[in-house]
């Protein structure tokens, strides 16, 4: 630094946590983002969560991941990075993408969209029967149509009763 009078940036801070993340060495990358004299931002921490992918480091990743979030709340790649580290873990992985993840959808539909609005959710994995029976409720306590694509067909939700007919 001194050397060449060049003060480290952001930029400098995320190549580094990229190298040692690549070479696999990511609690030292972790560290070293611990250790900055600044507040890491998108670069860094997206740096983190790339090298969390590539070396399936799941507890890690989803601590980039929540710190991507607060910095950057409307995109939706940092879910889809994560989304990526659980699906290439390989570690209860349909459990691990489930966590009611339509349920969670629907939460901020219900909050983000006028009454009445038709909810419409896609999921790539199979919704559970809890999801399921929940969905079927909120439909009728909502007075809400609900549409969730799952990985085996489409359920269409309204006044308490799914399409399906409980076979799903």
């Amino acid at each position: 630094m001194s050397e060449y009078s060049i003060q480290p940036r952001h930029q400098h801070y995320a190549c580094v946590v990229d190298l040692l993340g690549r070479a696999g060495y990511l609690d030292r990358a972790y560290e070293f983002i611990r250790n900055m004299p600044m507040e890491p931002g998108l670069s860094i921490w997206g740096a983190l969560l790339t090298a969390c992918k590539i070396h399936q480091h799941v507890p890690l990743g989803e601590l980039a991941a929540e710190r991507l979030f607060s910095l950057d709340p409307y995109s939706t790649g940092h879910h889809v990075q994560l989304s990526n580290i659980y699906a290439s873990a390989h570690e209860e992985t349909e459990e691990t993408l489930c966590n009611h993840s339509e349920r969670i959808a629907i939460a901020y539909g219900l909050i983000s969209t006028p009454p009445g609005t038709t909810l419409r959710i896609i999921k790539n994995l199979r919704a559970c029967v809890n999801c399921h029976a929940a969905i079927k409720l909120i439909s009728k306590v909502e007075n809400r149509e609900i549409v969730v694509r799952d990985a085996n067909r489409f359920h269409h939700f309204k006044d308490g009763n799914c399409s399906c007919g409980d076979y799903w």
